[in-house]
Parts: structure tokens; sequence; C-alpha cells
């Protein structure tokens, strides 16, 4: 009697499980959910509005304000020290902390949400495993 195995690559891509696969983008959006509900700054929702999941399974905030939202720390133009910079100027960081209004939002969400959830997040994909990637 002969026994065939299918390949380690083979079973992780029908189980979604391959890098950037199914499994891998179904991760980043429920981390991406996640942070954009409780932890992100929202003072109009454009960050969470705007953010999505790329090819590569990367979260992307792709706001100009994105990155100096997510230190935390104010940056302004180097010339007029202004927090309205020029257009084409690239700003400078400062050690001013930026105020955030809503509690829990603020800098580092990723880490936030981590910390707070990530046991959650693992527990709705491993389900999503279980059942071969079907929602």
């Amino acid at each position: 009697m002969d026994v065939k195995f299918k390949s380690a690559s083979e079973i992780k891509v029908k189980l979604g499980i391959e890098p950037h696969g199914a499994i891998h983008k179904a991760f980043a959006n429920a981390c991406r959910n996640h942070m954009n509900e409780r932890y992100v700054p929202k003072e109009k929702r454009n960050l969470c509005n705007t953010s999505f999941v790329d090819d590569m399974c990367n979260i992307v905030y792709p706001q100009t304000y994105a990155q100096f939202q997510y230190y935390g720390k104010l940056m302004i133009d180097p010339i007029t020290k202004s927090a309205w910079a020029r257009k084409g100027i690239k700003k400078e960081l400062t050690n001013v902390d930026l105020v955030h209004h809503k509690p829990g939002t603020g800098p580092y969400w990723d880490k936030k949400m981590v910390s707070a959830e990530i046991d959650d997040i693992v527990k709705e994909i491993q389900e999503l495993t279980r059942r071969g990637g079907k929602r």
C-alpha cells in the first residue's frame, strides 16, 4: 500500500496560511479593525477610514499626518516653526507631545492594541483557519 503525502507548501496554500495568503490577510485586517476601533486617534476618523491592508499584508495609514500621530509628537516646518508646513517641505520632529482627546487613543496604537487584544485576534484567526479560511 502506497501512502502519498502532500508537500507542506501545498498544505499551507490549501489552509490559506502561506505568507501573504488569505489567513495572513485576515490577520492583518483583524489587527487593523481592532486598532481603528479603539486605539487610532480619530478626530474626524480620516486615519481609520483611509487605512488599508496592502498586498504584502502591511497595514497602511496613507494620510500625510499619520506618522506624527503614530509617534505622538508635534512636527513642524523647520523654517517657520509652524505645525502648518509649506508645500513640499519635510517637517522636523519636536519633543512636544500631541494631546489626544479620546481615552485609549494615542501614539504607538499597534503596540497598545497588541498588549490588550492579541489573544482575541489569535482566537479569531485560529477559528478561521479551522474552518479552512471560510468566514
